[in-house]
């Protein structure tokens, strides 16, 4: 049978593309190699803004919200910021990524699982996918297979990509999730270069996980250890014990090759800030959906049209992203000295999470300070001492300064 849209990859990238599209009539087939529900490692937080993208809540898998956060610096230094309205919502993906495949199944979409992609063929007329036990045919192709996924590359099209890896564990204390974090949740900063250690309070336990860049690797598990026992938790507890890669998109990386789109981490969406990608999985995938169903009843000549909205919309809030973290990873100590001083960084992090500021209004809005931190970001990126420093080995070219030296080097 030929579909009009073929998603490899059943997380919240792919659902979402597919619910869309048969939301806007066209025949949606995700595959997905797991058999769902199936666990994925992640720290399982939604945040207001995330929520706010579906068309439905996701309260029935929701197990915690907090409006709290715990900051520490190198696992010290605690202090505690509140806010009067919830920031993120926990759930587990295993429960979470279900429930999203339920609602795009309640549209109308096909879900074939255990589905292991081993071959795909891309001509003009549409795209030919082959599992082990059947062939799917499709007018177009959707990546949704995360940061290890292989179709993109099967499919001829190249991701470029940055990758972190993270590394966690749960906990599940015999007397419950201690008083002290029924509301908040922990975030220490400067232990770890490009990353951060993190907390998660569940149901009945917390995720404790640890991530920065690749080459990090080693040493997670014992990083992992120390940030269990630093949050008053013995990290002998700790079970369910999984890493797993974070993917971001470099500058010139593919969304669009032909009739094959890439969405969420496949495409290296992550928000290089926060380390997080399910706002960026939801979105890209409602945006995808609309212009497959401009494709496909010809409206559109190609797919391009997802690539220019991405280009308006979600790309520059990564980029701006990406320079934040330049920046904040070259000197933590003095944005965790700043944001136990002033309201400001807390301020603008709250109205982040919950959708009502971005990243780039927040440049457009404070001129001088965006320049200075385009200056910054930019040196950063030039300069060798700085990017070890800061931890960077492979460093974003300069976007605004020093254009002249990077060109040389």
């Amino acid at each position: 049978m030929k579909y009009d849209v073929v998603i490899v990859g059943g997380g919240p990238a792919g659902s979402t593309t597919a619910r869309e599209c048969a939301a806007l009539g066209l025949s949606s087939l995700v595959l997905d190699k797991a058999e769902f529900p199936r666990d994925k490692p992640c720290g399982g937080g939604v945040t207001v803004r995330t929520a706010g993208l579906l068309p439905f809540s996701i309260e029935p898998v929701v197990e915690r919200v907090v409006s709290d956060v715990l900051f520490s610096y190198r696992q010290a230094n605690s202090f505690e910021r509140r806010s009067n309205r919830a920031l993120v919502s926990m759930t587990r993906r295993i429960d979470f990524d279900a429930f999203l495949i339920e609602k795009a199944l309640e549209a109308g979409v096909t879900f074939r699982e255990k589905a292991v992609v081993r071959e795909v063929s891309r001509a003009a007329t549409g795209v030919e996918v082959r599992t082990e036990d059947d062939t799917f045919r499709g007018s177009v192709l959707v990546a949704a297979d995360g940061a290890n996924g292989s179709t993109a590359a099967m499919a001829g099209v190249a991701p470029k990509l940055w990758k972190q890896v993270a590394v966690e564990g749960d906990i599940t204390p015999v007397d419950g999730v201690p008083n002290e974090w029924q509301t908040r949740f922990g975030l220490d900063i400067g232990s770890l270069s490009g990353g951060y250690g993190w907390m998660f309070p569940k149901s009945d336990h917390v995720n404790v996980g640890v991530g920065g860049w690749r080459y990090l690797g080693p040493t997670l598990r014992d990083h992992l250890a120390q940030l269990a026992e630093f949050y008053g938790f013995k990290s002998s507890d700790l079970s369910k014990i999984r890493g797993h890669h974070l993917t971001i998109r470099k500058p010139d990386s593919p969304l669009v090759d032909g009739n094959t789109l890439l969405v969420g981490d496949a495409a290296g969406l992550v928000d290089p800030m926060t380390d997080e990608g399910i706002y960026s999985a939801v979105l890209s995938g409602g945006v995808a959906a609309k212009h497959i169903a401009r494709y496909v009843a010809s409206e559109a000549p190609d797919l391009t049209g997802y690539k220019r909205e991405m280009a308006v919309t979600l790309l520059p809030e990564l980029n701006v992203s990406r320079r934040f973290h330049d920046l904040f990873h070259l000197t933590p100590g003095l944005y965790l000295w700043a944001e136990r001083h002033s309201s400001l960084f807390w301020s603008l992090a709250q109205r982040i999470l919950w959708g009502d500021q971005t990243y780039v209004n927040v440049m457009l809005r404070h001129r001088v300070t965006g320049t200075a931190i385009d200056f910054i970001s930019d040196l950063v990126r030039v300069t060798p001492l700085l990017q070890r420093k800061s931890g960077l080995r492979d460093p974003a070219p300069p976007q605004r300064f020093f254009m002249g030296d990077a060109a040389r080097s």
